[in-house]
């Protein structure tokens, strides 16, 4: 007999009864929930001891996971190794979306039916009910964010056959699930290539760690948009490869984004995203007003300049604009007042470019230059907010200011984490789209975060020259 351990209830640690799996995806036995009525209310505790899930989501009634019940049978009990049992289940372990593929990523809704994650997610930019039962779904956010069914997706982790069936999971093709799986784990050391990728075209560049909320009209928006999407099996999620109209050359650089959340506002979608690593065009193949395809690059962030952050990356598949670490530095430089601001921006920016003021072990160039970087950002954060300078940064100085920002893209990266600090830069500050598409261009860490430092250069100079003009116009209204 083989160690059927895995369909044990997560709450009784008995063999399942009249299973259950909740939102948190752990599976339990009927019995073993507080009170039926608990399980539909607004508050639910859950009897899981292992849930770290803060809330739980339940429709209307508790219903039955089918695929849970269909491992309880006669034959799968007895199987006497991991091959029968696999054997038994493995027509079980179809994703009933189509039937056509294994599930990967298995989720079960509410309602108690199963699907593979992706799939899911995609059914659901167009169908709010289950496609089994018509019960109403999620929304898109909830459940790219819902965790797997644990019993299922061991069930087929366990098995010597998995590998295969995940390459043929990645070969699936139909017009309900991706047709192209993007990888942006660094496991090789080096960058993937691949062939007749659909590319998403924009007015304007998406840099990694960038977030955005994007309309997708009605007709032919909408044809592009759902004939452009990939996915991301790494993460767990739908993306595009987005790339700027203006840059549909072999050599220019896209962006992969991923599809956070969705939303139908009568006809026309909002999608928010976020970016996450670039791709180069190799070759553009197709060229037309609904889809463009090209075969790409994937140019993953260098390992050096992820250096803290990379076991986390490669271990735990967890992106590195995901990555956030509270550094003293940031707090303190935030928080602590400047006592005696000048009223001169010029003169109040000029110690941004002061030698560098920390002590750390890996001490690069690209430290450096993000040392440099972080000064400016927080010298902004404690002057005197801009009203009476030219247009171009009209609002662009004080705490207001750095709050709004932090709003919408996140907060100031600390200087140790140079990838994100350089994004961050590049999408806060007030340059144009053709300097935004320079910077995606380059392949270096070290000339990114120059380019930024250039673009701080101009800046000073802009505000030097409109305190001169300033200062030459209130001379000659009032002559000493």
């Amino acid at each position: 007999m083989v160690n059927l351990s895995v369909l044990n209830c997560s709450a009784c640690n008995k063999l399942l009864s009249e299973p259950i799996t909740l939102s948190c995806g752990y599976t339990i036995c009927l019995k073993c929930l507080p009170s039926k009525s608990s399980a539909t209310g607004s508050v639910f505790s859950c009897p899981v001891p292992g849930c770290k899930q803060a809330s739980h989501l339940f429709g209307p009634s508790v219903c039955q996971d089918d695929y849970a019940s269909q491992f309880l049978t006669k034959e799968v009990l007895e199987s006497p190794d991991d091959s029968t049992l696999y054997q038994s289940v493995s027509n079980s372990l179809l994703c009933k979306m189509n039937n056509t593929h294994t599930l990967r990523y298995p989720v079960t809704s509410h309602c108690g039916h199963t699907f593979c994650k992706l799939c899911l997610l995609q059914h659901r930019l167009s169908f709010d009910s289950c496609k089994l039962c018509q019960k109403r779904l999620p929304s898109y956010k909830y459940i790219q964010q819902q965790p797997v069914n644990r019993m299922i997706n061991s069930i087929i982790t366990m098995h010597s056959r998995v590998k295969r069936v995940n390459q043929e999971i990645s070969k699936v093709s139909s017009n309900e699930n991706t047709h192209i799986d993007i990888s942006l784990i660094p496991s090789t050391g080096t960058n993937s290539t691949y062939s007749n990728v659909p590319i998403y075209l924009t007015d304007f560049p998406v840099l990694p760690s960038q977030k955005l909320r994007l309309p997708i009209y009605a007709g032919f928006g909408q044809i592009a948009f759902k004939n452009s999407l990939l996915s991301c099996s790494d993460y767990g999620c739908l993306s595009l490869a987005m790339l700027g109209k203006t840059k549909t050359k072999s050599g220019h650089f896209g962006t992969i984004v991923k599809i956070v959340s969705f939303e139908l506002v009568n006809n026309d979608i909002l999608i928010d995203i976020v970016g996450l690593d670039r791709f180069q065009v190799d070759e553009i193949i197709n060229e037309s007003d609904l889809i463009t395809t090209a075969n790409i690059t994937i140019r993953l962030e260098e390992k050096e300049d992820l250096e803290m952050m990379y076991e986390t990356i490669y271990q735990k598949k967890k992106h590195w604009t995901e990555y956030t670490t509270a550094h003293s530095r940031t707090t303190s430089s935030m928080n602590t007042p400047v006592t005696s601001p000048s009223s001169s921006p010029k003169a109040s920016l000029s110690s941004s470019f002061m030698e560098p003021s920390y002590d750390y072990a890996q001490d690069t160039h690209a430290i450096r230059l993000a040392n440099r970087i972080h000064n400016f950002i927080s010298q902004l954060a404690h002057s005197t907010p801009s009203t009476s300078f030219c247009s171009a940064v009209e609002g662009l100085l004080g705490p207001v200011w750095l709050e709004s920002v932090q709003g919408l893209h996140g907060p100031l990266p600390p200087v140790e984490n140079p990838v994100a600090l350089c994004w961050w830069s590049a999408i806060v500050l007030p340059v144009s789209n053709s300097d935004r598409y320079s910077i995606l261009d380059k392949y270096s860490l070290v000339d990114r975060l120059t380019i930024v430092l250039s673009w701080i250069n101009d800046l000073e100079t802009q505000w030097g020259n409109c305190r001169r003009t300033a200062i030459n116009s209130v001379t000659k209204v009032f002559p000493s």
